[in-house]
This record gives structure tokens, sequence and C-alpha cells, in this order.
């Protein structure tokens, strides 16, 4: 993995650790994990210029106010969603920009999968003494397969070729 990379993956870990944030990572940087290494792509399927990371957190009342105390430490003013007087976390999509990345934070996927049931199942590695907690190929090739993008259609193919599903 690029240091640049990695390093960026490990700050978001650990921020949302600190709030204590249940999260998976999913989306390009999990199709990475699990063994087909892509640059970022912009939803027109051009590369994009910097890291696009995507997240899922579990949308539990809890969860939700954890991460927004997450994503104010990254700078992004999270006032209007404190003030809401009826917070949406199973719909609440956050994405933003720091410095070095782009940071998505999904509430769902478009799968049927459960968050819950995906974070029994998630993998993880450990970068610079962080755990970094991945959803499973299966999950991940689930989600990838219910509403492909054009951009998700060689990663498709890419992790059923390591799952063993294609030659």
């Amino acid at each position: 993995m690029e240091k640049s990379y990695s390093n960026s993956i490990v700050n978001i870990s650990q921020t949302l650790y600190k709030h204590g944030v249940a999260f998976l990572v999913v989306g390009g940087a999990a199709v990475g994990f699990h063994g087909y290494a892509r640059p970022s792509m912009e939803s027109g399927g051009n590369k994009s210029e910097k890291p696009d990371f995507d997240f899922w957190y579990n949308p539990t009342y809890d969860n939700y106010y954890r991460l927004l105390n997450a994503i104010e430490d990254f700078g992004v003013d999270v006032s209007r969603y404190r003030a809401e007087k009826s917070p949406k976390p199973k719909s609440s999509f956050f994405k933003f920009e720091i410095p070095e990345c782009f940071i998505d934070f999904l509430p769902a996927l478009q799968s049927p999968v459960k968050f819950k049931n995906a974070f029994l199942a998630r993998e993880i590695i450990t970068l610079q003494e962080v755990e970094i907690p991945f959803i499973g190929l299966n999950e991940l090739l689930q989600d990838k397969q219910i509403n492909p993008r054009e951009k998700d259609l060689p990663d498709i193919e890419m992790l059923k070729k390591i799952k063993g599903l294609i030659p």
C-alpha cells in the first residue's frame, strides 16, 4: 500500500476509533485490500487526483453522534446536524474533502447486507499499529453486484477471480 494512501486511512481510522465509531472500510480501498489495487475513480470513470475513501458506519443514533464528533475533528462544521430535531442516521450520508483525500461516510450499502452481519465478517489488517476493519470479500462482492456502475465492472470481475468464481 502506498505510504501516503496508508497514512490517510490510518489517520482517518484513528480519529474514528478515538470517538468510538463502529465502521468498515468499503469501496475501492476494500477492493484493493482484497487483491485488486486500482486508483480512486471519479463517478465518470476518470482517475481521481487524490484518494477517495469510503467508510460504512453503523447507523445507530449513538454511533451517528460519535461520527459527528469524529467529522468535527476533520475540521468540518457539523452544527446543522447537531441541531436537527429528528436526525435520521439511516439516511445521513457525509462527503467531504481534507487536504490528503476525499472521505465518504455511508449509512448503508446498496446490497441488503446489514452492518451487524458485515461487521462480524470483517477482515482486519494492522497498519502502523492501527487495526483497519475492511468489509469481507463476500459482502463486498454482493454490494458491488447489486447496482454496478461502469467503474464497478472491473472490480466485480477481479473480485470473482480472486474468489475463484471465474478462471
